[in-house]
């Protein structure tokens, strides 16, 4: 389907488009739970903000900075962004899309990125390195599996006549396997800047829009950490990337 900023952005509206609506009973699936906590706090915290910084839905509408972003986002020559408003006409639709914007860059950013260290740190589960062109591959599905661990599992070895024998190959590196998990180590790095942790950037403006949305994310915070807690005893495994102290404010990798 073709992007639309609030449909394919927006967390109920993704969830929906997959048959995820809240309604619908699944077990264990913390990614809804901890997300739609964790997207009704931004929402609050972007409705609080704008409220902080317009008066009026006619302040919005008179704003030329405001409507300037909208007309360029939505420019086909610049922004181009499907879905996005045109033009801002009242506070709430200032709020909607300062919410999906927040949630775009933050949590749905943590929870797509950083549970690619519990799969890649495993490195044979997603081998990124390739010992022979895929036009070697046999037609035989029974020499498939062989082949395929011959020329993609990851190698170790620090033997000089392994290294001569696959200088024609794609890679020659003999540390194959501590690339990959030096690469998904730098691509999962905590973030600085979590969203619990920016109170100095709201000093001047929208003090009292953080201080409770502050609140809120220790809130869902010590939720979390108590279920993480209950989980570790059961001997299940924790949820903790859409924890607020984990979730970074921006993309910042």
């Amino acid at each position: 389907s073709r992007y639309s900023f609030f449909e394919s952005t927006g967390l109920p509206n993704e969830l929906a488009s997959r048959g995820f609506t809240e309604d619908v009973q699944i077990p264990a699936y913390l990614y809804r739970e901890d997300g739609m906590k964790l997207w009704n706090a931004i929402g609050g915290f972007a409705t609080d903000f704008v409220d902080e910084v317009f008066d009026s839905d006619e302040a919005v509408a008179s704003d030329e900075v405001v409507q300037e972003w909208a007309k360029e986002t939505t420019d086909p020559d610049k922004g181009a962004v499907k879905g996005f408003p045109t033009s801002f006409e009242d506070k709430e639709t200032v709020a909607k899309v300062l919410q999906t914007i927040m949630w775009m860059a933050s949590g749905l950013h943590a929870a797509v990125n950083f549970p690619q260290y519990d799969e890649f740190a495993y490195v044979p589960n997603k081998p990124w390195h390739l010992r022979a062109d895929l036009s070697t591959m046999p037609e035989d599905d029974a020499e498939i599996r062989e082949w395929m661990f011959e020329n993609m599992f990851p190698h170790i070895n620090t033997d000089d006549d392994w290294l001569r024998e696959s200088a024609n190959t794609l890679v020659t590196d003999e540390h194959a396997a501590i690339d990959s998990l030096a690469m998904v180590r730098l691509l999962t790095t905590p973030s600085r800047n979590c969203l619990d942790n920016l109170s100095d950037r709201f000093e001047k403006i929208g003090t009292e829009a953080y201080d409770k949305f502050l609140k809120n994310l220790n809130v869902i915070s010590e939720e979390i950490e108590a279920r993480n807690d209950e989980a570790e005893k059961a001997n299940k495994a924790p949820y903790n990337y859409l924890n607020p102290s984990n979730v970074p404010s921006s993309i910042d990798i």
